[in-house]
């Protein structure tokens, strides 16, 4: 069973003879509401000794793909443009993190297989403060 948002233009249930007519805005590209794309499905992990960000990204190169760190922040973006003199495409994403203090940032890394990304940010482990016991005088 799936489940479908509702539409209130398009119940069957109708109050007047405009709310029958508004069903045709449904299917008019200038009264549809758009639907913003935020980049590609993300699944982030946060396991015993590392956190696992996996961004599907099908028909991206892995050459194409950019990670960058920088003041503690964790970018992973894609820019392409094609065409032609009359026509021009262009896809892109940017999707960023902040990283938490927990992390080897010398060491994250990151593999390309099957259209998924997967960057790989181990922890370490937090110093505990030294145990000491102050004399009093």
């Amino acid at each position: 069973m799936s489940l479908i948002k509702y539409n209130p233009n398009l119940s069957p249930l109708f109050n007047n003879f405009d709310d029958l007519l508004s069903i045709f805005d449904a299917f008019d590209p200038m009264t549809r509401p758009v639907q913003s794309v935020t980049g590609p499905r993300t699944n982030i992990q946060n396991l015993e000794d590392k956190h696992l960000i996996e961004l599907a990204t099908p028909g991206v190169g892995k050459e194409e793909l950019n990670i960058d760190i920088d003041d503690g922040r964790l970018t992973v973006s894609f820019r392409q443009e094609e065409g032609d003199e009359k026509h021009s495409f262009q896809r892109a994403f940017k999707r960023s993190w902040t990283l938490p203090k927990d992390v080897d940032v010398d060491n994250i890394n990151a593999d390309y297989a099957d259209g998924v990304l997967a960057v790989s940010i181990p922890k370490i482990a937090p110093e505990t403060p030294p145990h000491r016991r102050i004399q009093i005088g």
